[in-house]
């Protein structure tokens, strides 16, 4: 299963470098980086910087997830548990990947000129991101890069798995209400239902972790239940 996704996540890293290899000619000069909510392009750059700046920032990404965990003192400290955290990593390192290969190809096809409706495009495929890390996010272990990290999570075994549990839950079923909540709103309506649910929460994981630390978080616990 993990060499399956160390080969699909290869892939989908290289298919944007191959895409632009095949379609650079066929490129303007001046290429779309950025709309406005409303799917309105506001910012515009040149082709060698707009066309490389997404594939460029994906594989910087994924290359933290693969070398961070190499120098955690919390996933060495876990035992076999790092190699549990490792397969959630390789699922989170696909759907970075992914997500910023459909950013992509967005991209490139309002480039050439195509029809896209970046507007619900953009919005869908982070919340199916975020649905996604939340599906998969009780099953991170303590570290000190990837999470809920907050000065209790990190202090205490017991409150990162209570945080992560429900915020996980949290995330995924926000997520899918939230993508189902944009085909009934307006673009506007929509980013600050998108932008508040963020906010909230940032303060929600704050409170409960701390709350959770100084109610259960403290008692000691073995070392295995990391």
């Amino acid at each position: 299963m993990k060499n399956k996704l160390n080969w699909l996540e290869a892939v989908v890293l290289v298919a944007p470098l191959l895409a632009l290899v095949t379609l650079w000619n066929q490129l303007p000069a001046r290429v779309p980086i950025h709309w406005n909510l409303h799917g309105q392009i506001d910012g515009w750059a040149s082709k060698p910087f707009g066309m490389l700046v997404l594939p460029l920032i994906s594989l910087g990404i994924i290359a933290l997830l693969h070398v961070l965990p190499r120098f955690d003192p919390k996933l060495r400290r876990s035992g076999n548990a790092q190699g549990r955290m490792q397969s959630v990593l390789g699922i989170l390192r696909l759907a970075y990947a992914a997500f910023f290969a459909a950013l992509f190809s967005m991209q490139v096809a309002v480039a050439l000129g195509h029809p896209v409706a970046v507007g619900r495009i953009v919005p869908a495929a982070t919340l199916l991101l975020l649905a996604i890390i939340g599906n998969y996010l009780a099953n991170l272990r303590p570290n000190y890069f990837a999470g809920i990290r907050t000065p209790w999570t990190l202090e205490s075994p017991a409150t990162w798995r209570a945080t992560h549990r429900l915020g996980g839950r949290l995330i995924f079923y926000g997520s899918l209400l939230l993508l189902l909540l944009q085909f009934f709103v307006s673009a506007s309506t929509f980013g600050i239902l998108l932008v508040t649910s963020v906010v909230l929460l940032v303060i929600w994981a704050f409170w409960y972790s701390w709350h959770h630390f100084h109610t259960q978080g403290v008692r000691p616990l073995e070392s295995s239940s990391d």
